[in-house]
């Protein structure tokens, strides 16, 4: 049976009424890529006054759509912040419900994979169509099947109201990718696969390598939306959106002065960050070398959108975030200062732009 959605608290028929109309794209990150949006969730509620919760439209991709499944709930971003924290919840969808942030994902590290290519299809076709896939999707389609589990989200989203279904009206749309064609899917759309709520968030959080692909109510197998893009940015497009915040912890801030949008060209913007940005190790030259694949991908996706009409605020870690977080995105000791530092700079960000 379908449920009455509330979003922030405002029934979903009184969602931007007498305002614009806005749009939430919450990115992938893993572990510490959530923990850093939930400390930007509660810059942008501080700073703004806008409920983010309250978005007529609420993309989410892997970490993002956990995230966006619990906002689309009612979740205050203050709640999100101290259910992170380990603080007792006692109010709200969130009330005495129970995950342990710091083994949800297994731990740091991913379980030894199996044996083979995760989808052979996929890379038969990538080989053959190139140009069709974007170059992380033909990797995912390479690497080892994970043996993880995404089991604890799930019943994460599960206790949620709605979270074992998809009540109508509601905002949240999660990207995943159909692990045998390669193709995005986008959960809640018309035309999508039916999906519980639960079981859409799994598929965008599958990390080929390291957990399972998931299936989709006989559909699938799919795997994390971030195979073909950190943000997805690109599918608000066309909804009727006046204004969108990006939140993207994979990203780079492209501006030192701790401005949200830059000064100048991306690309020279680009270029300063690299040369002031010095990882040391090989995980930490790779993550940052994801990162600026991650950047320009998100400020083309943020030239259609603004060429669409619509006003884009994009969010991203400074340099100062990236040197709590390290390189490994999935360590779970981190997660306190990286939430704390992500409301430090984002708040700075968000009163630079203003």
């Amino acid at each position: 049976m379908a449920t009455e959605v509330t979003t922030g608290g405002e029934p979903a028929a009184a969602r931007g009424a007498g305002g614009p109309r806005r749009g939430l794209v919450l990115g992938g990150g893993g572990m510490l890529g959530a923990a850093w949006t939930v400390g930007a969730l509660c810059a942008v509620e501080e700073a703004t006054g806008w409920r983010p919760g309250s978005a007529d439209v609420l993309l989410g991709t892997s970490a993002g759509a956990i995230l966006g499944a619990l906002l689309a709930a009612g979740v205050r971003p203050a709640e999100l912040r101290d259910h992170q924290r380990g603080l007792p919840i006692t109010t709200g969808p969130l009330a005495g419900v129970e995950f342990d942030y710091d083994t949800a994902a297994g731990g740091a590290m991913p379980l030894r994979p199996g044996p083979g290519i995760g989808s052979p299809g996929l890379l038969r076709d990538a080989v053959r169509h190139p140009r069709d896939y974007p170059f992380l999707t033909m990797v995912s389609a390479v690497v080892p099947p994970g043996r993880g589990s995404v089991a604890p989200v799930g019943e994460l989203v599960r206790a949620l109201p709605g979270g074992d279904g998809w009540p109508d009206g509601s905002p949240l749309r999660v990207v995943a990718v159909d692990y045998r064609s390669g193709r995005r899917v986008v959960f809640g759309d018309a035309g999508a696969p039916p999906a519980p709520m639960a079981d859409a968030v799994m598929a965008s959080c599958a990390i080929p390598g390291w957990f399972a692909p998931v299936e989709v109510d006989g559909s699938g197998p799919y795997v994390d939306g971030g195979c073909w893009s950190a943000t997805n940015a690109d599918l608000m497009v066309g909804r009727g959106l006046d204004e969108i915040y990006v939140l993207a912890p994979m990203a780079l801030r492209l501006h030192p002065e701790g401005r949200a949008e830059p000064g100048r060209g991306a690309v020279a913007a680009l270029r300063e960050w690299r040369a002031r940005d010095r990882p040391r190790g090989m995980l930490a030259q790779l993550v940052s070398r994801y990162r600026r694949t991650v950047t320009r991908q998100m400020m083309r996706e943020a030239r259609l959108l603004r060429a669409s009409g619509t006003r884009v605020q994009l969010l991203a870690p400074t340099l100062a975030d990236l040197a709590v977080m390290g390189p490994n995105m999935m360590d779970p000791a981190r997660r306190p200062e990286v939430l704390d530092s992500a409301l430090r700079t984002t708040l700075a960000a968000l009163g630079a732009a203003r």
